[in-house]
């Protein structure tokens, strides 16, 4: 018969401490890690992504890591590409796959169709960047709108990158934005067929507020600005990516800037994205078990995750 892996999943917000129960919970399940954090797979973005230290993954294989450079665009649907590829390893292997981390789209491509087949060219991207350059937002609106019914939230009709994309793909197939999210919306997650439990860790807001404090600390003592001056050109996305963008702000404006306004800037950044997380993680990811990590020992925490992995269809 042939070995079908479970896909287990450990996630929670930044800084809620993540790694050090998943290599843990890997022994457990006789699996392999699998990063689900989409700064990560950047070669040498190494401190402020907070990449898993070398000699960790002696421990247990860990996957998702340093996959292309930093100048290097790395999408969901690249990630979901690789992700089938580990899958089928584990297969082989005859191992479960633990995935772990708290990129929102990367963790909801486990369970929902994120991504469609339409492939917008380069001179398709540049025209519809140089009609946002030329009219702005309302140019983008009503070039969106030209195309049939739009349904879309205030957000979405006022995020230009989300326009952007819409507008690509309608110069792409014709299609109205209704039209393109009704085609969506009957697409197949790729992994709808496999077994799959979440796990989210979860801290009290004090605690979590120390621990980004302390994380970013860290980071500025392991060398943070000397990576990010090192690293060259990055891409948007990483470019974007809390720590890098603030740090990038900070080299391309020397004096305006001071590293006491540098690590707030980071941290009020990465209040900001927990608050997101916490928000997305209830409603978008279909949440198992859930453990608060203040109210428990770490060896208690683990004792409790592995009696929920034990109870809800674990096999070895």
């Amino acid at each position: 018969m042939e070995f079908v892996p479970q896909l287990w999943f450990l996630t929670g917000c930044t800084a809620v401490g993540k790694t050090d129960l998943s290599l843990e919970l890997a022994q457990l399940l006789n699996g392999e890690i699998l990063s689900c954090d989409s700064i990560q797979v950047y070669r040498r973005a190494d401190i402020g992504s907070a990449k898993i230290k070398p000699e960790c993954r002696k421990k247990i294989p860990h996957h998702g890591l340093d996959l292309c450079d930093p100048s290097e665009t790395f999408d969901v649907g690249q990630y979901i590409t690789y992700a089938q590829s580990i899958v089928d390893q584990m297969k082989k292997k005859r191992k479960n796959l633990l995935v772990v981390g708290g990129t929102g789209f990367y963790l909801k491509s486990f369970f929902s169709n994120v991504t469609d087949s339409i492939a917008v060219p380069e001179v398709v991207r540049r025209e519809v960047q140089l009609l946002h350059e030329n009219l702005g937002l309302e140019g983008l609106q009503r070039s969106v709108a030209s195309y049939g019914p739009v349904d879309l939230n205030a957000s979405d009709w006022h995020n230009p990158r989300r326009l952007l994309n819409i507008l690509g793909k309608q110069k792409v197939t014709g299609l109205s934005q209704l039209e393109l999210k009704q085609k969506f919306s009957r697409g197949i997650c790729p992994f709808a067929s496999f077994f799959r439990r979440v796990i989210l860790l979860e801290r009290h807001s004090e605690s979590l507020e120390g621990r980004i404090e302390g994380r970013m600390e860290e980071m500025f003592g392991k060398g943070l600005v000397e990576e990010v001056k090192n690293l060259g050109h990055l891409c948007p996305p990483l470019g974007r990516a809390i720590a890098y963008r603030q740090v990038k702000n900070y080299l391309e404006n020397p004096g305006k800037i001071t590293e006491k306004e540098l690590k707030q800037s980071i941290i009020v950044a990465t209040r900001q994205l927990v608050k997101k997380q916490r928000t997305w993680f209830r409603r978008q990811i279909p949440i198992d078990y859930s453990i608060n990590l203040d109210e428990h020992s770490f060896n208690e925490s683990f004792d409790f995750i592995g009696s929920f992995c034990k109870n809800n269809g674990i096999w070895i």
